[in-house]
């Protein structure tokens, strides 16, 4: 119904060509049929390229609203078929002796399906409403016979459709006098519309001129399904495969317009029905399929038989059905503005269309989601001291540590904020504000902040409104708020998520990111290890490497951020820490001596600075507290092992025999069952102590990601010696362990604002 004013267009184009006649009607009838197929191929392409997912931009309280609207267009259109007459209060009460006779049989229908529901409120009998209505004219003749009423009369009084002759001859011949099986069969007409069709006589310089309404055909023809088959959907309570219904959609259009039919997609008003029918599975629908077949030859002669209350009680009651589920069920389910938007659907749609009721609904959709953007979600999810947050950065010098652990200058003093959703103009006022209120809260404190970080992992989206917030408020933070560095995490290595410049303008002193963009794009391809050593080996550089702790920066990840502002705090009391000299002296030493030896450490020399290097990487993973000699004497237990790029060290599963100290080079963790999860070990680390002291299996496999890495390794049968002869120095183990398990549950990436891992 919705594309008759674009099949009128289309018949003016031909007359405006062709004029009246039975070559315009041969042109008109393949452009029909273009216009289908046009259509079929769209919806084809649309569902084999997997694109159906677009029918989720809309909304359910959009399609509640298409829904509601629907209804009160069908039962409007009720109305109108009843009375014969366009919809007034005038033409009702002028022809209300028509309207009431389905007034009546709607009020009967609806206490019937009352009374026979069952104790959960659900119908009894799924096929009551069908054959109430396939009674319905038997009864209405059985009456016109009780009070014996003739059909002249009763089609006088409007009460039957007119019969076809009546149209074409203007005679006055009745619908019980025609002779049934002849106005079927004997019909000239019946065929025309395949025999009409000359493809010579065929104006292609008109169907040229229809390019445009053709196309705006097509896109009319899109909006439907998109929105009837996720209503019926909802309607039915059923998964749809909206890529399947696309393609289903492109062979019936196509098939429909090689044989000259107009477009079709499915009908939601007659699929309700068919649902509420019991109708289900392939038998029924083929069964549908059939007698749809044979109304095309019988239908517009029964038609005539029918009485007009059968048709109006039909439309009105399906009409109605829509219009309660889509207002009335509705209400309580959704908040007041998207109940709003379901009525202003409903009656734009009444009022003015299915064109203007979709614009309302992208209205609708597009303001309940600002508001509710602005209303429940704020875009500042938490902030917290990092006082019990830990980095990666686990092994610094002890010194370090008690920077980092004083409660005056420690990372008591950095602030975490937290954002999250979508940030654009609607929540910037009330985001700004926030922020203001929350930075002059913690400075105003005896423990201002030095270093606040703002973590954008969890925001979704960015608009340029607020990309520019968020770059003034950096200004306000840094010369304001007199907060010595300010980090802004974007959560990926693709940046924040907009297209605003937004790292650039945050990163005007220096943009640290962890990914090399020119070692990435210098490749066409970056193989997955190199890609992963390299980054590895930025953080690495980074945190050791002296650099301006002031300004604002910029970093792809939290725990980047983290050791970033750590950093920073140590710098303030003691920038000499950041660069050790007798660990950077002892490993360039040992590089050099490495790269000259080939890459093989063979020399005593070598080997005497490589032990003195584990010695001091095992000095600090070791408790403070440990006795002089004690670290000496539990290096001696580990024995060298060399591994090459690629060798794996041990396998998921396999048994925990060992633990391992990496000397040089770099190893990577990965897990088999879970694709891409890995951790980069690096130099000064140990592995495996978990297992060799509880004695479990491997929970992941660990390979070589350097050319070459050197490990220190101590075996079971080793420990449990050392287990029995010097216990002290084994309890050194189980204290590894437990440091190491402490800043796991301790690290950031587990205790940013929700956790269950607190430092009990």
């Amino acid at each position: 119904v919705e594309n008759v004013p674009f099949c009128h267009e289309l018949s003016a184009i031909v007359l405006r060509h062709q004029g009246i006649g039975i070559d315009a009607l041969s042109t008109l009838i393949v452009m029909f049929g273009l216009s289908s197929i046009i259509v079929g191929v769209v919806f084809y392409l649309l569902g084999k390229l997997e694109l159906g997912r677009i029918v989720y931009f809309f909304p359910t309280h959009v399609l509640i609203g298409c829904i509601g609207g629907i209804g009160v267009f069908i039962a409007k259109t009720g109305v109108e078929v009843t009375i014969d007459e366009t919809f007034s209060m005038e033409n009702i009460m002028d022809k209300f002796h028509l309207f009431r006779v389905v007034l009546l049989f709607e009020i009967v229908l609806r206490i019937l399906e009352q009374v026979t529901k069952d104790k959960d409120g659900k119908p009894k009998y799924t096929l009551l409403s069908p054959i109430y209505f396939c009674l319905m004219t038997p009864i209405f003749y059985a009456v016109l016979a009780i009070f014996k009423i003739p059909m002249v009369e009763a089609e006088e009084a409007g009460y039957f459709f007119p019969a076809l002759d009546q149209g074409e001859d203007g005679g006055s011949e009745s619908a019980s006098s025609a002779s049934f099986w002849g106005s079927i069969f004997g019909d000239p007409h019946l065929w025309d519309m395949w025999t009409v069709v000359d493809f010579p006589s065929v104006s292609w310089l008109a169907i040229w001129d229809s390019i445009p309404t053709l196309v705006a055909l097509t896109l009319f023809s899109l909006i439907h399904v998109p929105i009837n088959i996720p209503a019926f959907s909802l309607s039915t309570s059923t998964e749809v495969d909206m890529n399947n219904e696309l393609i289903a959609h492109g062979y019936s259009n196509v098939a429909a317009g090689v044989f000259g039919g107009l477009q079709n997609y499915m009908a939601y008003t007659q699929s309700v029905l068919y649902d509420k029918s019991g109708g289900t599975g392939k038998p029924s629908g083929l069964a549908v399929a059939v007698v749809t077949s044979l109304l095309f030859f019988v239908g517009p002669t029964i038609a005539s038989f029918i009485p007009r209350c059968m048709a109006g009680t039909l439309l009105l009651h399906v009409g109605l059905d829509l219009f309660l589920e889509g207002v009335y069920d509705s209400y309580g389910k959704f908040d007041p503005l998207e109940y709003f938007g379901i009525w202003l659907i409903v009656v734009v749609m009444t009022l003015y269309g299915m064109e203007a009721a979709m614009i309302a609904g992208v209205i609708a959709a597009v303001s309940t989601y600002a508001v509710q953007s602005v209303a429940y979600l704020s875009p500042i999810r938490g902030s917290m001291s990092a006082a019990t947050l830990r980095s990666s950065m686990r092994l610094r010098d002890l010194h370090a540590q008690s920077i980092l652990n004083s409660p005056t200058d420690g990372r008591s003093r950095i602030l975490v904020i937290q954002l999250q959703g979508h940030l654009f103009f609607g929540n910037m006022a009330h985001f700004t504000s926030s922020m203001h209120s929350l930075v002059r809260q913690n400075v105003s404190s005896e423990m201002a902040p030095v270093v606040i970080i703002m973590d954008c992992s969890l925001v979704l989206g960015i608009d340029s409104s607020a990309a520019q917030a968020i770059t003034k408020l950096k200004d306000a933070l840094l010369k304001k708020y007199k907060v010595d560095v300010c980090i802004f995490v974007t959560g990926s290595d693709e940046g924040f998520p907009t297209s605003f410049s937004l790292s650039d303008q945050l990163s005007a002193n220096q943009h640290f990111s962890t990914t090399s963009d020119a070692y990435l794009n210098g490749l066409e391809q970056v193989d997955e290890d190199k890609a992963l050593l390299s980054r590895a080996a930025q953080v690495e550089h980074a945190a050791r490497h002296k650099r301006q702790f002031t300004g604002s920066h910029v970093f792809n990840s939290l725990d980047d951020a983290l050791i970033f502002a750590e950093d920073a705090l140590i710098w303030r009391k003691n920038p000499s820490l950041l660069d050790d000299a007798s660990e950077s002296n002892l490993s360039n030493r040992f590089l050099s001596q490495y790269g000259t030896t080939g890459g093989s450490a063979t020399n005593n020399f070598l080997l005497n600075d490589e032990k003195e290097l584990g010695i001091m990487y095992l000095t600090n993973i070791c408790p403070v507290y440990m006795k002089e000699g004690d670290t000496e004497y539990l290096f001696s237990l580990f024995q060298r092992e060399v591994y090459q790029q690629g060798q794996f060290v041990w396998k998921q599963h396999s048994p925990s025999d060992s633990m391992k100290l990496l000397i040089f080079g770099m190893l990577i963790a990965e897990l088999e069952n879970e694709a891409g999860t890995t951790e980069t070990i690096s130099k000064g680390n140990t592995i495996g102590e978990t297992g060799l002291v509880n004695n479990s299996p491997r929970m992941s496999s660990v390979r070589c990601l350097s050319e070459e890495a050197i490990v220190y390794s101590m075996s079971r049968q080793t420990f449990e010696m050392l287990v029995e002869a010097r216990p002290h120095i084994a309890r050194y183990i189980d204290l590894i362990c437990i440091n190491y398990l402490q800043s796991r549950v301790q690290h950031v990436s587990n205790r940013i604002f929700e956790t269950r891992c607190l430092p009990i």
